[in-house]
């Protein structure tokens, strides 16, 4: 068997050759090749995209984790982040869609004002590049054992499409 690794297992063969050596029944590792020592500089990886209009994007990543895609006119992505060829702008979406939450308090004033903050907390998953013409809604109020309950209601539109900037 040759002890040199780095035409089998590539750049990182390091940690392929002594899990090789140790399966093979070798006890001395203390000869390994110094040339194949790995470094965390092998780890990190850099990827670009050509664009069809020319320009071009590009990122890099120290965890080695990097892809590029033509879908939706091409991108990169680096670490979960990903950045595309063309930026497209975020623009009102015409579906409409209504939400609602609901509080409850002391009394129906401060039952509304929860009821509207939880709305707005749900309208911020709902539409995560943000939202436009917000209609708000009063909802009921009624009493219940601990005190009053209410609800809001929004109707809204999502800013779109999902890959928008």
């Amino acid at each position: 068997m040759q002890r040199q690794t780095r035409g089998i297992f590539g750049r990182g063969g390091v940690l392929a050759s002594v899990l090789l050596f140790a399966a093979c029944g070798a006890s001395e590792l203390e000869d390994v090749d110094p040339n194949l020592e790995g470094s965390e500089a092998e780890l990190s990886c850099q990827v670009s995209q050509q664009c069809s209009n020319g320009t071009s994007v590009s990122c890099s990543s120290a965890n080695g984790i990097c892809h590029a895609g033509t879908e939706s006119g091409g991108w990169v992505e680096c670490d979960g982040a990903r950045t595309y060829c063309t930026v497209v702008a975020c623009v009102c979406e015409p579906t409409r869609r209504t939400l609602s939450g609901s509080g409850s308090s002391f009394n129906c004033g401060a039952a509304w004002a929860i009821a509207q903050e939880n709305a707005y907390a749900k309208l911020a998953t709902a539409c995560p590049k943000g939202s436009c013409n917000v209609t708000e809604t009063e909802g009921s109020c009624g009493v219940t054992s601990s005190g009053r309950t209410a609800s809001w209601l929004l109707t809204y539109s999502c800013m779109g499409p999902a890959n928008c900037q």
